[in-house]
C-alpha cells in the first residue's frame, strides 16, 4: 500500500509539469493574454477609429474639482461663482496670473487687454474683446471665470491648460490691474 501510494504520488508529479504539446494549465485565463492597445494604433475591431479610449461622459480625472456650470450661461456663472482669491493682491499672486495671461491670452487681447494682441489684425469678423473697456469692467470675476474656464465664442476653454482653479483665478485678478 505504501508503495502503490509513493508511484501515485510520483506519477501525479511528474504529469503536472509543462510538455512540449501542452503549456501549464492556465487558470484564470483573461489575466495572461490581455490585448494591448497601444495609443497611437487603430482600434482592433475598427480600423476607422483609434485604439485610445474616450472617457466616459461626465467623467473628471483625479484630484480635479468639475466645474459644474460648463455649458451654462456667463450671466449665470456669474450670480453663482464667487472669487475665492477677490483679496488676494499679493505680488506672487498676480505674477502668477500675469505668466498665465501672457501665455494664453496676450496673443489675442494684447498686453495692456486692449484687444490689440499680434493675432487680433489675423481675425475675421469678431475681434477679440478689450478687457480694459467699460463693458468688461462691468462683469463680475465669476463671469471673467466662466468665459476662461468654459470659452465663449471662438474663444476656446482653457481649462485644460489652466487646469487649477488657482491659476484661473490669478488671471481674473490680474485682468482687474490692467483695467485699473
Amino acid at each position: 500500500m505504501k508503495r502503490l501510494l509513493i508511484c501515485l504520488s510520483c506519477l501525479v508529479v511528474v504529469s503536472c509539469g509543462p510538455t512540449k504539446n501542452k503549456p501549464n494549465v492556465e487558470i484564470i485565463q483573461d489575466m495572461m493574454e490581455q490585448p494591448a492597445l497601444k495609443a497611437q494604433d487603430f482600434h482592433p475591431h475598427d480600423r476607422e477609429k483609434s485604439s485610445m479610449l474616450v472617457p466616459p461622459e461626465g467623467s473628471w480625472p483625479k484630484n480635479v474639482k468639475p466645474y459644474l456650470y460648463m455649458g451654462k450661461s456667463p450671466a449665470e456663472a456669474e450670480k453663482n461663482v464667487r472669487n475665492p482669491y477677490a483679496s488676494n493682491n499679493s505680488k506672487e499672486f498676480l505674477d502668477l496670473g500675469k505668466r498665465h495671461y501672457n501665455n494664453f491670452c496676450l496673443v489675442c487681447h494684447g498686453e495692456a487687454g486692449k484687444g490689440d494682441g499680434p493675432v487680433a489684425a489675423k481675425f475675421q469678423g469678431v475681434k477679440p474683446p478689450s478687457l480694459v473697456s467699460v463693458k468688461v469692467k462691468g462683469w463680475g470675476d465669476g463671469r471673467i471665470y466662466h468665459i476662461i474656464t468654459a470659452g465663449r465664442g471662438i474663444m476656446g476653454s482653457y481649462i485644460h491648460q489652466m487646469p487649477k482653479e488657482k491659476d484661473r483665478w490669478a488671471v481674473v485678478n490680474y485682468v482687474r490691474t490692467l483695467e485699473k
